[in-house]
Parts: C-alpha cells; structure tokens; sequence
C-alpha cells in the first residue's frame, strides 16, 4: 500500500496532503490523540489534515491496511478497511467544498461513509482516486487462507482494537507484534 499512497497521493501541505517521511510529527501526534488512539506512528503512511488552522485534529490517517478518519470532534472516529470498500465517488456539497463518499461492506449491510474536505476541496479528487485504486487491489489480493500462512493485517487489527478497547497496553501490542514478524 506504501507505494500506492505514493503514486497517488501527493505531498501537498497546501492542500493538508502529507506523505511520510514528509509528515510533521506534531501533526501526527495530534490526529493519533484525537481520532486514532492505538495508531502507531511509524504505521502512519499519510496523513489528510481536515482543519482550517492546520491542527489535524481532524482528518484522515492512511495506514497499510485501513483509514481512520473524524470529520469534526462531534463525529466518532472512523477505521474502515481498504478490503472493505465497495464503491468510491466525490460530490460537491452546497456551500462549497467536497466530501468523498465511501460504500463500506459491514456483512450484511453496505453502509456510507462520508469524509468532509470543505477546508481542502482540492484534496478531495487525490484521496478519491487513491480508495478507488486501493478498493480494487485489495479486491484482487489473494486471500490469506489460501496461502495458508498467517494474515499479519488481520492480527494486527485485532490487537489495535484490543488496545483501543483498553484490553491491551501498546507495550503489549508491540512485544506480540515483534513475536509475530
């Protein structure tokens, strides 16, 4: 996924675009404590900064694996798995700017999700294309229990949700992780 996020998302700050290693890390450590609180920051690969004033309290965190997002401090945070998009589109809103709606498979339900890009319309149209090409590889991916080997993204959801939950220290999380790779 590194390399998707590169070919298609770019490093724009004036868009509140940021590929790492080019992400400030105050920025970072503002979005993890705000929004994605189990989020390692070496796992951050771009960050999407939301707000107006450049805080990135608000925005999206693109990992490996999945997104976590918050639209504004009102919204829960949001993870959402590349594997479990189904369908991508933007839209203008009325008052300007953009959102990029995401169709998420929960099961038995499809559901839409919504990130807000009224401060950065111009991000809108790089994110969109990088779900979209993200939706269809992960779509395409050969599947774990075909391989027979261990799904290392699937462990290591579990143990970001564990941690998340309170169930798990990150200390925890980082001594199973380093047993498992």
């Amino acid at each position: 996924m590194n390399s998707l996020i590169r070919e298609y998302l770019p490093n724009a700050p004036d868009l509140g675009l940021f590929v790492a290693p080019d992400i400030p890390e105050g920025k970072v450590r503002a979005a993890i404590s705000d929004y994605a609180e189990g989020v390692a920051s070496g796992d951050v690969l771009a960050l999407y900064d939301a707000t107006r004033l450049g805080s990135a309290r608000d925005g999206a965190l693109f990992l490996a694996d999945r997104l976590v997002f918050q639209n504004n401090d009102l919204q829960t945070p949001r993870a959402i798995r590349y594997e479990d998009i189904v369908g991508v589109r933007v839209k203008r809103q009325l008052l300007g700017g953009k959102k990029v709606e995401l169709e998420v498979n929960r099961g038995r339900a499809t559901i839409t999700e919504t990130l807000d890009f009224s401060a950065q319309a111009g991000a809108a149209e790089f994110v969109d294309r990088f779900l979209r090409e993200a939706m269809l590889r992960s779509a395409s991916a050969p599947t774990p229990e075909a391989s027979g080997e261990t799904d290392v993204d699937a462990v290591v959801r579990a143990l970001d949700r564990l941690v998340t939950e309170g169930a798990l220290t990150p200390g925890d999380r980082r001594k199973l992780l380093d047993a498992l790779l």
